[in-house]
């Protein structure tokens, strides 16, 4: 028959709406997980980009850099390697030109490094000539000339040649 009039309704089974809620939490908590993955896995691949292993950050010398610059030719990561060179150069070469260069004397760029020659080193500006060895057998004298900014060691020019008795210059 007819239901009495009252002036509140029944009350209500509260358990579906706290599942609901709980349901809400758990997806935004996974949410929230996933993208702060996202932020770390990201920061961490630019700060890869802009900091190779061996790039000389901080503390960093000359040497490393030079060194880092020919594991990465070795390696064939050419972006590795463009990315140490100082912005200046990379204004005034692009990685096209730099990737060119490489392609066309890929030989001379697969070295090892036989040693370090002379090393001058006056405040911000440093010069390392590099005796490497080619995969061919062909020796080479490398002269990097590096500057420092943002506090780390930059390559600001680069100069290839065949060791004395060959007067073929490469310049990158």
């Amino acid at each position: 028959m007819d239901d009495p009039l009252t002036l509140f309704p029944p009350a209500r089974d509260e358990r579906p709406r706290e599942a609901n809620l709980r349901s809400l939490r758990r997806r935004l908590w996974t949410l929230l997980a996933a993208g702060g993955m996202a932020f770390v896995l990201t920061t961490w691949t630019l700060v890869r980009l802009d900091n190779p292993p061996g790039s000389g950050r901080l503390g960093g010398t000359p040497a490393s850099v030079v060194r880092a610059h020919l594991e990465a030719l070795n390696r064939g990561e050419l972006r590795a390697a463009y990315g140490l060179f100082s912005r200046r150069y990379r204004e005034e070469v692009s990685f096209e030109a730099f990737h060119q260069l490489v392609a066309t004397h890929g030989g001379a760029f697969h070295t090892r490094l036989l040693r370090f020659g002379k090393d001058e080193e006056s405040g911000q500006r440093a010069v390392l000539e590099t005796h490497l060895l080619a995969e061919g057998g062909e020796h080479y004298l490398a002269r990097y000339t590096l500057v420092r900014a943002e506090d780390r060691w930059w390559i600001d020019d680069l100069r290839w040649s065949a060791e004395p008795g060959l007067r073929k210059l490469l310049t990158a």
